[in-house]
């Protein structure tokens, strides 16, 4: 992965003495640890030079064996970038870092921001800070040819020296509904000059969400209609205790698993301060967190016995589901397998169901 960074030093260098001497340590920002940015509007990014629709190749289309460049996008922030080279990847966001890998091209990946945890070959890489809060001079040090980022990533000025100094810098939007992981997949592909492979892998996750959804449906039906209601709670220790609502990333899974989102029925938006009042009034029957988050807490036994959540059904069941973060929360490649998963744990099998009658004496 580091072959070509001789090669580079000298420029790497002098673009890190540039940036020192213009901006005197701008880009210095820390992470406020909310590890959840979310996005706005759906415009999306095309290697045509437009920001809509993302293109769709033919079905049977064969991946490229390497990246097809130079390739010029119009970026959700309305910036024209072209990418000649694809041998040193930046994901300033984790989802994204994710996407890269699955796409084949993690060799080429020299850095990504804190967030980026999986695969563990992502997680392993140097960082560049917290997505909200990038930091130039390091990643100058890694000489990339290319930073692709997402809506989230900042701050601005931060984008603009890289810009400035001649690092492409892709800004990619799509939406955090379950029509988001293919449409990311196809972004990232067409920005690094491999839409074949991303037309290839987004009609793969397609496929699997499709199918974790159906079984969801079947389970619903099986239990005569019966949807359990769950709350999406986003969890850092006592600081930070909230009730997710629409548009948290989660209540998309939520709704195709077969529940019902306690905070979207409420009319959240995004999130809310956790209440009693407002749990008591959602009733849930699952709380449903992720695994840093429950931590953050001290476990099941912590979380329980919250005031706002002991008097809960859930709490009194003891019912938590916790999946890995940028599992449930990145809506990527493997959004599939945290649907699957969910499906499971909302509708576990009835003795009935697990009982054959098929014993032997």
């Amino acid at each position: 992965m580091g072959s070509s960074r001789r090669g580079r030093a000298t420029v790497a260098g002098a673009l890190l003495l540039a940036v020192v001497a213009a901006a005197c340590g701008d880009g210095d920002g820390s992470g406020d640890g909310d590890g959840g940015g979310r996005a706005g509007d759906e415009d999306t990014a095309d290697a045509e030079v437009t920001t809509t629709p993302v293109t769709v190749a033919p079905e049977g289309t064969p991946p490229e064996d390497a990246p097809v460049l130079p390739v010029t996008t119009t970026g959700a922030d309305g910036e024209e970038v072209t990418v000649s080279d694809a041998g040193r990847i930046i994901a300033a966001n984790g989802d994204i870092a994710e996407v890269v890998f699955a796409l084949g091209l993690g060799d080429a990946m020299v850095a990504t921001d804190l967030s980026a945890t999986y695969p563990p070959e992502a997680d392993a890489l140097p960082e560049i800070g917290y997505q909200r809060s990038l930091l130039v001079e390091p990643m100058l040090s890694h000489d990339p040819t290319v930073v692709v980022a997402n809506t989230d990533a900042g701050p601005d000025d931060a984008i603009a020296q890289l810009r400035d100094i001649g690092v492409p810098v892709v800004v990619l939007d799509y939406p955090h509904d379950l029509t988001g992981p293919p449409t990311k997949v196809r972004l990232v592909a067409a920005a690094l000059g491999v839409p074949a492979r991303g037309e290839a892998l987004a009609r793969e996750v397609t496929a699997a969400i499709d199918d974790a959804a159906a079984e969801a449906d079947a389970r619903v039906e099986a239990a005569g209609g019966e949807r359990p209601r769950v709350a999406f709670l986003y969890l850092r220790g006592d600081s930070v205790q909230q009730l997710g609502g629409r548009g948290s990333r989660a209540d998309a899974l939520i709704e195709a698993a077969g529940g019902v989102d306690v905070g979207v029925e409420l009319g959240l938006d995004d999130f809310e301060p956790l209440t009693a009042e407002a749990l008591v009034v959602a009733a849930p029957d699952v709380l449903l967190v992720t695994t840093t988050g429950l931590e953050s807490v001290g476990g099941v036994d912590a979380l329980v016995e919250i005031p706002a959540i002991a008097g809960t059904p859930a709490g009194r069941d003891r019912r938590v589901v916790a999946l890995d973060d940028q599992l449930l929360l990145g809506l990527g490649p493997r959004t599939g397998d945290a649907l699957d998963q969910l499906v499971t744990e909302l509708h576990p099998p009835t003795p009935t169901d697990t009982d054959t009658g098929d014993t032997d004496e």
